[in-house]
């Protein structure tokens, strides 16, 4: 046998067993539920704790990035090992930012309502009252 095949005869089990490592580990589960504030909580820690759990996601979600990137360059097919992880966090952050654009549109709904009804206060002692009307 040629010399400077056996190397790479070899060679093969070594990068067969780096492709046969099985799939990359689950991201975090995300969900998609449609985020309703409480009705028993005040709504500014809620929305607080609502936000830090988003981070809190979304940095578990880039660690995982991390972790599947440091496996897949130990693979014989990187870039499609890759591919795979940049689409699983895409798909999670996707999903996070939906939430995020939930609590943003949840508190930008709790601010007109409470304007409207500072509004409606400051306007209420300034129509005449009734009694007034009838003597003119």
């Amino acid at each position: 046998m040629n010399r400077a095949v056996l190397p790479f005869i070899l060679g093969l089990p070594l990068l067969a067993g780096g492709c046969a490592q099985g799939p990359l580990p689950a991201a975090p589960a995300v969900s998609s539920v449609e985020l309703q504030a409480p009705a028993d909580q005040p709504f500014g820690p809620w929305l607080q704790a609502e936000r830090a759990r988003l981070a809190q996601q979304r940095e578990a979600a880039q660690q995982h990035y991390r972790d599947e990137e440091l496996v897949c360059w130990r693979r014989f097919a990187v870039n499609d090992c890759l591919s795979a992880a940049k689409r699983q966090r895409r798909g999670t952050l996707d999903a996070l930012r939906q939430q995020d654009l939930q609590l943003n549109a949840l508190e930008r709904e709790r601010r007109t309502a409470e304007r409207l009804r500072e509004i409606g206060q400051k306007a209420a002692p300034a129509a005449p009252s009734p009694s007034v009307q009838g003597r003119q």
